[in-house]
């Protein structure tokens, strides 16, 4: 356990008391939770009851459950450490820069050796202003698409998360160095536990629902405005197409219809079919109920420890998908090493989901087949 501060914890305790017809203090490794039924005195001035609570350094959520009103006080461990904003918006301008660079990349195949030669001043090269001007025409739309559908997704997971009075900081985007997209997307780091299962769903739902609305209207536009070409190559001379979820091929139809034969809808000829197309991938890789993913989040909700068999079952589909896209094995071996098989408990496991949320996660599984990929990228050789 973490060593907690007892004055602190005392004096919280005093603080919360008046708020309170009975709780429970649930001790995490980087605090306590104060957990419990909310006095009248707290619902008859709730208004400055939340003023107040937010000028202490934790977090808190009202609830209704079983017809009563709950409230939840996260508090900090002694050693939380504040959001370091700098440190956020440092990775945020990193990749917003790694993402321009990715989708001018795609846009115009010399791109990086204009780049490059920009940079160490080759002669007859690019001046700065001409590189900068380049980088945000043809690498600024993909860019913007990115960002926004990565941004939702995690900014769904943490306004939600908040909601439920979780200590949990902001987005971290991830810039990658090389194309082909620049980032390695973004996340949110929880500071305390899941309390229920209502929570647990609605945190794992909000940032994959928020993610797909905004991938949508992109990858609807991009397709609009998408051609089809002979399949592009590898260096080596391979041919390489990209793959289709079930909402992918139908929209692509329905839009631009069926290819010719020897053709391929080119995913690439517009930035923002492109950026929807990853932004679909991103939320099918989510949903697959595993661990600590979305979808183990979900899978969780529904079913309780049963998630494991769950969990269990879709590795070995995607073990046995391996055959057609090899990448299926590398994400096997992240989820078994860092996002895990079986999802920890929730805090409180009595909460019932109800009838609605229910049906709204059994919802979400029909979703994940629907953006689902069996084969994201295909190379033909």
């Amino acid at each position: 356990m973490y060593p907690l501060d007892p004055l602190a914890r005392e004096r919280m305790q005093g603080i919360l008391a008046p708020l309170f017809l009975e709780h429970q203090e649930i001790e995490f490794r980087n605090g306590v939770i104060f957990h419990g039924w909310a006095s009248a005195y707290c619902e008859q001035h709730r208004r400055e009851v939340e003023r107040g609570l937010r000028q202490l350094p934790g977090a808190f959520c009202f609830e209704r459950l079983d017809g009563r009103t709950y409230l939840t006080y996260t508090m900090p461990g002694p050693g939380a450490k504040p959001v370091n904003w700098l440190l956020h918006a440092l990775l945020f301008v990193a990749t917003v820069l790694t993402t321009l660079v990715a989708g001018a990349a795609w846009r115009f195949d010399s791109f990086l050796e204009a780049f490059a030669g920009s940079l160490m001043g080759a002669p007859g090269s690019m001046s700065f202003l001409e590189l900068m001007e380049a980088l945000i025409t043809e690498g600024g739309p993909f860019s913007l698409a990115i960002l926004l559908i990565l941004g939702s997704h995690e900014c769904g997971h943490y306004f939600m998360a908040r909601r439920y009075g979780m200590l949990v900081t902001p987005p971290f985007f991830l810039p990658a160095p090389i194309p082909p997209i620049g980032t390695f997307g973004a996340v949110i780091r929880m500071r305390s536990p899941m309390l229920h299962r209502r929570a647990l769903l609605d945190v794992g739902l909000a940032g994959p629902l928020a993610g797909l609305a905004v991938a949508l209207p992109f990858l609807i536009y991009g397709l609009l405005h998408s051609k089809f070409a002979i399949v592009r190559y590898w260096e080596e001379g391979g041919a390489l197409t990209f793959g289709d979820s079930a909402l992918t091929w139908a929209l692509s139809r329905l839009l631009v219809g069926a290819p010719p034969a020897g053709y391929a809808l080119d995913w690439l000829s517009h930035p923002f079919a492109w950026a929807g197309w990853i932004g679909v991938l991103v939320t099918s890789l989510n949903l697959i109920p595993v661990g600590q993913l979305d979808g183990g989040h979900v899978a969780y909700a529904l079913v309780g420890r049963r998630q494991r068999y769950v969990a269990l079952f879709f590795i070995g589909v995607l073990v046995a998908l391996s055959g057609q896209w090899r990448g299926w094995l590398f994400w096997c071996v992240v989820m078994v090493t860092l996002v895990r098989v079986a999802h920890p408990p929730v805090v409180i496991e009595g909460v019932p989901l109800g009838t609605g949320r229910r049906i709204l996660g059994w919802a979400s599984a029909v979703l994940f087949l629907l953006v689902f990929m069996p084969t994201p990228v295909r190379g033909i050789f």
